[in-house]
Parts: C-alpha cells; sequence; structure tokens
C-alpha cells in the first residue's frame, strides 16, 4: 500500500530532514524500503534485514528506541549488526485502520549529535508519533479521496508546532504553499502580500538562494526590522527538485543567546577598576578618552593586570555597549580551528561538524566589540586572514562562496613585545599598525604602591562574604609585606592570596604567618618592623623613581623621560626624590 504514496512520502522525509536535521526512512510491512533521507536514499526499494529493530516493530507493534545498534540486544540476530553504522535509532509503527502497514525509522549516524537526541528522546519519540500518525492520516484520507486537503492542514499543523522559527515552503515557480505560524504573526501584512517568495525577499536574496540551488545557508538579510538567516533545503522526488523548504532563523535571537554566555553578569565600567595611584588614573583616563569612538586599541601589559576589564569598561562606555562584547584569546583555540571559530563555516564544510554549520565570533558581534586577547600568539596564517577582516570588513564562512559585511570595533592585548615580534617576522608588520592606533600600557601591580592595600582589602570583603567569614584586615607587618612583594602574576596572584587567607585565617586579621608560605616563594623583601606604613610606601615609590632615572638618565631630558614612563609629573618626581 505504502508504495502508492512513495512520492508523497518522500516529501514527507524531505522535509523533516530539513527541518531537525535527522535522517527518515520509512518500510513498507513487507520489510522493503519505500523512502529516505541521507545514507537511506541509496537504498531505496531494498530490503530491512530480518530480525532487526524494524521487524520486531513490525512484529510487536512497540516502539524501539536503540542507543548502540552494534551492542543492543535487541538487534541480536539481525546480520547487519556488526557493520551498522547508525549511532542511534528510533522505530515506530505506522498504523492505518488498525494495521501495522509500515515503520517510520529516525536514525543518527553523527555522533556529535546522538548525545542531543538521547537526552531529548521523549521529544523525538513524541514528534514521531505525530509524524507517524500524520502520515497515517493521509494514506487514510487519501483512500477516502480527500487527501491534498488533509496533508495541507496537518502538515501545517506540523510546522506550527515550531515556535522559534519561521518554516516557508515553495515549489519550483517560487510561489508560496505553506507558512508555519511563527511568520504568520510576526509578519501578517507583509504575508498578505506576498503569494510568492519574489515579493517577499529581495532579488539578491533570491539571486543568493538561485546561486546556492536552493540548498545552503544565506543571511543575514533583513525582512521588515528583523534580521534572519535562512537555510534552504530542496524537496527531492526521484532526485528531483520539486520545490524547497525555508527555515528562517533570527539572527538578533541568536546573538542575544550567545550574548548571554558570553557577556558577564554584571556591566563593567571604569568605576570597577579600583586603584588610586597615577599611573593608573593615567591609563584609565587614557582609555575613556577613546571609549566613545571606534577607533582601534592595543591594551599592553603583563598576564594578570587586568586587561580584560579595561577592554570590557571601554565597550561598556562606547555607543556599542548594547551590542555583543566577544572575547575571543587567540592563545587557546587550536591552530587548526581559528578559522572556523572566529569567521564560522558553512554545513557540510567538514566531517563532524555542526549539521547546519556554524556562525562564526566575528559574525556574531559583527556591531559589537571585539577583544582579542593573546594576539601575540596569533599564527601568520590566520595573522593575513584578521588583517583582511580589518581592513575590509568582511567575512567569509570556511566552505562558503560569498563574503557577510562585518563592522565590529576592534580592542587588542597582549602580554608580548610585539615590537620584537615585527622584527623577528613573527609577527606581521601591516597588521601591527593597523592594530596599534592607541596603545594603552596596563601597569603591573608592583608600580601601583598603595593600589596593592585598596586591592587587598576590596578582596578581603569579597572573600569574606563568600565564606561567611568576619576578618576585619590585615596586620601592620602584612601589609608591608604585601607592599614589599613583586607579584608577578599581578591582580590574579594578589586575588588567590587574599583568598587563601580569608581560608586560613584564625583572628580578626589576616597576619603574615598565614601569608608568609606564599610570599616565601616571591620576590620580597620585609621592611623593618620599626617602620610604618607611611615610610614604606614612600620607600618603595622612591625605589621606583630611582629605578627609573637609571634606565632613563639623571639629566633633565631623563627625568621628564622617566615621570613620563611612571605616569606622574616632574613635580611629582622631584618631591619623590626628596622624600617629601
Amino acid at each position: 500500500m505504502l508504495n502508492t504514496f512513495q512520492k508523497d512520502l518522500q516529501e514527507i522525509c524531505e522535509t523533516t530532514k530539513a527541518i531537525t536535521g535527522i535522517d527518515i526512512t520509512i518500510v513498507d510491512k513487507n520489510l522493503q524500503r519505500i523512502c529516505g533521507t541521507g545514507e537511506f536514499k541509496e537504498k531505496i526499494g531494498g530490503f530491512i534485514p530480518q530480525n532487526s529493530v524494524y521487524h520486531k516493530s513490525l512484529e510487536t507493534g512497540k516502539n524501539f528506541f536503540i542507543t548502540d545498534p552494534t551492542k543492543d540486544s535487541l538487534c541480536q540476530g539481525c546480520y547487519a549488526q556488526d557493520t551498522c553504522k547508525e549511532q542511534a535509532e528510533l522505530c515506530m509503527p505506522i498504523v492505518v485502520d488498525e494495521n501495522i502497514v509500515g515503520i517510520l525509522g529516525m536514525s543518527i549516524f553523527n555522533h556529535d549529535i546522538k548525545g542531543l537526541f538521547v537526552d531529548k528522546k521523549d521529544d523525538y519519540e513524541a514528534f514521531e508519533n505525530r509524524l507517524s500518525n500524520l502520515i497515517a492520516s493521509k494514506i487514510h484520507e487519501r483512500l477516502l479521496g480527500s487527501m491534498a486537503e488533509y496533508k495541507l492542514s496537518e502538515f501545517n499543523t506540523l510546522i506550527d508546532s515550531i515556535k522559534n522559527e519561521g518554516v516557508i515552503t515553495i515549489n519550483n515557480d517560487g510561489q508560496i504553499i505553506t507558512v508555519n505560524k511563527y511568520l504568520k504573526e510576526k509578519y501578517l501584512d507583509t504575508l498578505k502580500n506576498s503569494s510568492d517568495i519574489n515579493s517577499l525577499l529581495s532579488k539578491s536574496a533570491i539571486k543568493s538562494l538561485k546561486e546556492i540551488n536552493f540548498n545552503g545557508e544565506i543571511g543575514p538579510l533583513s525582512i521588515g526590522k528583523n534580521y534572519f538567516i535562512i537555510n534552504s533545503s530542496p524537496i527531492l522526488v526521484k532526485d528531483k527538485r520539486e520545490g524547497a523548504v525555508l527555515l528562517f532563523s533570527d539572527f538578533n535571537k541568536m546573538q542575544k543567546s550567545v550574548f548571554k554566555v558570553t557577556e558577564n553578569p554584571n556591566i563593567t565600567t571604569f568605576e570597577d577598576i579600583l586603584g588610586e595611584s597615577e599611573i593608573l588614573l593615567k591609563a584609565k583616563l587614557q582609555a575613556m578618552q577613546v571609549a566613545e569612538s571606534d577607533v582601534s586599541v592595543l591594551l599592553l601589559g603583563e598576564s594578570g593586570t587586568g586587561k580584560e576589564v579595561f577592554a570590557r569598561a571601554i565597550h561598556c562606555s562606547s555607543k556599542r555597549r548594547e551590542d555583543i562584547f566577544m572575547p575571543i584569546n587567540c592563545g587557546a583555540i587550536p591552530e587548526s580551528l581559528i578559522e572556523s571559530e572566529l569567521f564560522g563555516y558553512e554545513k557540510g564544510s567538514f566531517t563532524g561538524g555542526n549539521l547546519q554549520g556554524k556562525l562564526g565570533k566575528f559574525e556574531i558581534a559583527k556591531n559589537g566589540t571585539v577583544f582579542l586577547d593573546e594576539l601575540g600568539d596569533l599564527p601568520q596564517d590566520s595573522q593575513v586572514k584578521l588583517l583582511r577582516v580589518l581592513e575590509e570588513k568582511e567575512i567569509m564562512r570556511v566552505g562558503g562562496l560569498k563574503t557577510i559585511k562585518v563592522n565590529p570595533r576592534i580592542i587588542s592585548a597582549t602580554n608580548k613585545d610585539l615590537h620584537k615580534l615585527v622584527s623577528e617576522d613573527i609577527f606581521r608588520e601591516d597588521l601591527f599598525y593597523r592594530i596599534n592606533v592607541i596603545p594603552i600600557r596596563i601597569p603591573p601591580l608592583r608600580e601601583r604602591g598603595y593600589d596593592i592595600i585598596l586591592l587587598a582589602r576590596y578582596f578581603l570583603k569579597k572573600f569574606c562574604t563568600i565564606y561567611e567569614k568576619d576578618i576585619k584586615g590585615f596586620t601592620n607587618e602584612c601589609e608591608k609585606a604585601l607592599l614589599s612583594y613583586s607579584f608577578p602574576g599581578n591582580i590574579r596572584e594578589l586575588k588567590n592570596l587574599i583568598e587563601y587567607g580569608v581560608n586560613f585565617a584564625t583572628g580578626s586579621n589576616i597576619s603574615l604567618d598565614v601569608l608568609g608560605a606564599k610570599l616565601k616563594n616571591g620576590n620580597i623583601k620585609v621592611a623593618e618592623s620599626s617602620m610604618d606604613l607611611n615610610h614604606m610606601v614612600k620607600d618603595y615609590q622612591k625605589a621606583l623613581v630611582l629605578n627609573a632615572l637609571n634606565i632613563y638618565g639623571n639629566d633633565l631630558n631623563g627625568k621628564k623621560a622617566a615621570a613620563k614612563a611612571l605616569g606622574i609629573s616632574m613635580a611629582t618626581l622631584y618631591r619623590i626624590i626628596n622624600g617629601q
């Protein structure tokens, strides 16, 4: 019986595959494959093995969900068990007038999506049950002579169950056959005046769909005030395209979902950057002055100095504050994946990739801010591609055929000497000048003097709240030790040190006895106990100034250069030298 409706059943399989991304097949009561998608398509007309799960479902009328066909006991006796390529499968009878006329199967061949399929077993089983009932109803209605009307009604019910994406099916002439509820509610007025796809989409969008033969992804493109990614899948009947299914994904919602993952829950402002030292205030002032513009910024500083905090503060003070802040650690992405992570890839670009393709980070944050951390670790091949993006403001996905316009603001950061890397031909000179428009040096903690104590007290309060401890502060000796320590790990090391102290302190103050074990491993010179904290700060400032004068010279020009490097005025420099 099912063979009579092969064309209609194949269309249902193709449409369902386009929506779910999962391969579908249907066999009749003789175990002959009537239709199928993907790897099943070439097996249409062949027979399913005896003693297979399909056979058992046909005999018992039961549903079977198999997560490992090569090992599952239900598959024992099937001659194809040892060579089965399926990662998981769901089989369900098709019942017409209380008679089993065939089996509907969903199969997973990709290990990457098997987990999702298994986790959402109940959802897929409910979906397949509805699809099985739909197929049975179509057969029944065709037998009664009113298949066409019922087919459209039931299929609309199926696509209307998709709540967050739009679905439009068209024929080969571009005429719109069906539109799901999501799009009707969102664009009722627009759709009223659109009988074919040419009146709904722009000429360039139609051209792009034709270029990919209605098989692939285009966008983002605008419809009204919204942007959509359109994924087109052809409806094939006997290898001939009879139409297409267009899946509309709201690009703004896709961006917002990524925004929730990538953004800190709290907005970072310049007020969140703690410290009162002149050298830090100078860096903050520079960052505040350039925040409103779209100029490229290069943050220079050692690891742990807070470069990403500065980048977030710049973003949150800019006109792009409502868009995405996308941090990218250039040193943490494997070299083989850098291009696909930054620029995305089209579906089917490589084995193991997402079946629907993937947006790259630049495309997701195309109107926001991209923060390129550890830029000095970026391989040279990727440097070339990054330079093109910065100059042309466009990307091309891996496996793509067309460029996509992007316009993010670029903030870069490195703890390496890029000048040296350029001279050693490790870093491209043209890329260096492209990103080094506004360099801002973030000072290491050892140069910030009393900021160490301000930050230590801030972290103390924070961790006392977390661990429910009642610690008032630090002993005088402990604060002197903190001021004398070099902090090679900078703020990150100080934060960990204070968390350690909060956990092991037993009194009302954290003493040097508690932190001593940690500090002994570092470069520390504890001041004499007779010296008070004020003298410690002055001595530390004077040591920094004298060290700068040794580098730049003790004449007038040298003192000017030293003051500039330390971010202080000449008057302040002389005052520190004279011990005032």
